[in-house]
């Protein structure tokens, strides 16, 4: 059982009232392994469909896990940033994919908590609360993670915006009831702005109702465009959102995207961290499983019609050893990051480097675990190879650690410009 002990700092805060005890958190951890047990099972079959995992939605939601890092004046658990890494870690040993559409809930509960009004708060946090699921699409076509928004946010006579645009991963929209975008505030006519401040501070965050027909994927102003068709996490279900005149009302103005999201992203850059530090899991317990069993007969070079265990195989064990070597070594990464942003000793790295040094334990785990999930194959032999064996399904999956933000190259940049700075080498 996996308890929160393990990082206590002098002083914990979640940010927002009484967090959850160790108690509370036992409880919910032993739901979360009972749904990760579930999403184990229905995975195969929705890997194999290419299709989000309809089924889980009851399930997730009667779990009560949804609620887990609202606050507990908003009625939720008042899970903190370790508590939910464990959760989001745990389902995804059950199935990477299934969890990764609601780790995107959990992602937008934990950034809108920093960013709402304490109204606003109140409001959506207490939707969340009572069961509703929130997703946040957010890239364009045009550019990733650091594109500014082409998406455009028109001024109403009558107050509020219209939203105009496309963003292409509406991960958990299949679920959610709640979305939160980002878009560009435009002039009456729908410009852009051409100075690039008055652009950046344009850009600008939403949050409304996402009443879709699920029968028609069709809402007022906006729309589902079913387009996911990846190499891996085919349960995922992320799809294009298309916003052709979304109303948004003037309560749903968050704040300036640029200068609010950066301050929270952690949640984001944490929870993809906490996805594969499952999924390492995962590997390390398949590979275990396989090879501690796996024999080879009577083979070339052994004594006569000696039966060969693969357990006992020089290259095997090293390979198992280096597996469990870094996997600890990622849970380590990733809790030690978690734990020095909860005691706020991030606030003595340079502002700059705030979310690529947060980012760093998931560029970490994320190479380590497609370096594992890589090996795996290798040890265990051709038949992992086999379309629907768990690690051809696990290799694939663990391809989609390289897109979410940030990846190892843009870490790289974000640190490498700013440590190239004139002013930064002279002191």
């Amino acid at each position: 059982m996996a308890t929160t002990e393990e990082f206590q700092p002098a002083s914990i805060d979640s940010g927002f009232d009484e967090g959850m005890s160790e108690a509370e958190f036992a409880e919910l951890f032993e739901k979360a392994e009972e749904l990760s047990q579930y999403f184990r099972e229905i995975g195969p079959e929705y890997d194999t469909k290419n299709t989000f995992a309809f089924p889980s939605i009851e399930k997730f939601k009667a779990s009560d896990l949804g609620r887990l890092q609202v606050p507990k004046r908003f009625g939720g658990h008042g899970g903190n940033l370790l508590q939910t890494s464990k959760i989001v870690s745990e389902l995804s040993k059950g199935d990477s994919a299934i969890t990764l559409a609601y780790n995107m809930h959990y992602i937008m509960a934990g950034m809108c908590l920093g960013l709402f009004s304490e109204e606003q708060n109140k409001y959506w946090m207490g939707r969340v609360a009572h069961g509703e699921l929130m997703f946040g699409p957010f890239s364009e076509k045009r550019a990733g993670f650091s594109g500014l928004a082409d998406m455009k946010a028109v001024p109403q006579e009558g107050g509020g915006w219209k939203l105009y645009g496309k963003k292409t991963w509406g991960t958990c929209c299949d679920a959610a009831t709640i979305i939160t975008t980002n878009a560009t505030i435009t002039d009456a006519e729908g410009n852009i702005p051409e100075d690039f401040e008055e652009r950046v501070g344009a850009e600008s965050f939403f949050v409304a109702d996402f009443d879709i027909d699920r029968e028609t994927d069709q809402g007022d102003g906006i729309s589902i465009k079913r387009t996911w068709d990846a190499c891996g996490m085919h349960a995922t279900g992320t799809h294009t959102i298309v916003f052709d005149g979304f109303y948004v009302p003037e309560s749903g103005f968050v704040c300036e995207w640029r200068a609010g999201a950066f301050g929270v992203l952690e949640w984001a850059s944490l929870m993809f961290a906490s996805i594969y530090l499952g999924m390492m899991a995962r590997v390390l317990e398949e590979s275990r499983e396989a090879l501690a069993k796996k024999t080879l007969g009577a083979v070339f070079g052994a004594v006569v019609a000696e039966d060969v265990k693969v357990a006992s195989v020089g290259h095997i064990i090293d390979g198992v050893g280096d597996m469990a070597y870094r996997y600890e070594m990622g849970r380590r990464v990733l809790y030690q990051t978690i734990g020095e942003v909860m005691s706020g000793a991030d606030d003595d790295w340079p502002l700059e480097l705030r979310f690529p040094y947060i980012g760093l334990a998931k560029t970490f785990i994320a190479d380590n675990v497609m370096h594992m999930t890589k090996s795996a194959m290798s040890l265990v032999g051709g038949q992992s190879f086999r379309k629907g064996a768990i690690f051809e399904r696990l290799y694939r999956d663990s391809a989609a650690s390289l897109f979410q933000p940030l990846n190892g190259d843009q870490s790289r940049t974000y640190i490498g410009e700013y440590l190239l700075q004139p002013e930064e080498l002279e002191d």
